[in-house]
Order: C-alpha cells, then sequence, then structure tokens
C-alpha cells in the first residue's frame, strides 16, 4: 500500500512540476483579470459577452458543495466535465496509466459545449445570468473613445 500511495504522489509531483508555471500564470491571470474588470473571460473583458465556457467556475463550486440545480442551471456541461476529469484521474493518477480516448472525449466536450451555448444564448441572452451582457468592456470603451474623437473633429 505505502508503494501504491508513493506512485500516487510520484505520478501528481510530475505533473505539478510539468504544469506547475501554467497553473501559476493561470492563477495570476485570474487575479488581474478579476481585481481590474471584475471578471476572468477573455470574451466578456474584450466584448462584453458571454463565452461558452461562461459559468463553469461557478457551476463547479455548486457541484463541489451538493447544489447539483443550480450547477445545471449556471452551466449543464458541468456534468459531463467533471465525469471526463474523474475518468482521467482515476486513470492518470490511481492506475498510472494513459486515459484511453480521452482526446476523443475531450472534442466531443468542446462540440456539446459549443452546441449547449448555442442554445441557452438562443434562449437566455441577455437576461439569464451567465448570459448577460456586461456593458463595461474594452470594445465598449473604444467605441465611446473614437465616438468622442470624431466628435471633436466634425463638431
Amino acid at each position: 500500500m505505502k508503494e501504491y500511495i508513493k506512485a500516487v504522489l510520484g505520478r501528481l509531483a510530475a505533473d505539478g512540476k510539468e504544469y506547475g508555471i501554467a497553473v501559476v500564470a493561470l492563477f495570476i491571470y485570474t487575479v488581474v483579470t478579476n481585481l481590474i474588470f471584475h471578471a476572468f473571460c477573455p470574451l466578456i473583458i474584450f466584448c462584453g459577452i458571454p463565452c461558452p465556457g461562461c459559468g463553469i467556475s461557478r457551476a463547479t463550486a455548486y457541484f463541489l458543495t451538493g447544489r447539483w440545480q443550480q450547477a445545471w442551471q449556471m452551466n449543464p456541461m458541468i456534468f459531463p466535465i467533471v465525469a471526463a476529469a474523474v475518468y482521467f484521474g482515476w486513470n492518470r493518477y490511481l492506475l498510472g496509466r494513459k486515459a484511453r480516448g480521452i482526446k476523443v472525449i475531450i472534442i466531443v466536450l468542446a462540440v456539446l459545449l459549443v452546441a449547449v451555448y448555442a442554445v441557452r444564448m438562443y434562449l437566455y441572452f441577455p437576461n439569464r445570468v451567465p448570459y448577460v451582457y456586461t456593458e463595461n468592456n474594452m470594445l465598449a470603451h473604444l467605441y465611446l473613445f473614437w465616438r468622442q474623437m470624431l466628435h471633436q473633429v466634425v463638431g
């Protein structure tokens, strides 16, 4: 049993070394964008429109605290994403083998994410969180800036 735990911890440590810089960079990005823009998603920050992944972070928090209905309402794709993550983690860390078919699973998840996004944008945009328009975005500010510049030049 000690050898097994040692092997699992070794695989976790190896992945931590390989992907640690990316995790730290993502953490810094998250803190900075939330402090400056009060958002995480680059699409919301730039143009104010939610992306296919909008609501996944909140859905994850709801899922982990057992509030599955709220997780579903935030983004129903959390359930297959969690299933894929468990499948990957089980194979990679506990069994010590490559997760078979993971590339296909990721492609299917991406296609489903976009399909669910399209349907939910059609049904809920812009009146239901997380499918709302964020007015305080960079594109809107650029538009207002250029409009003022043009008004000063012409008018």
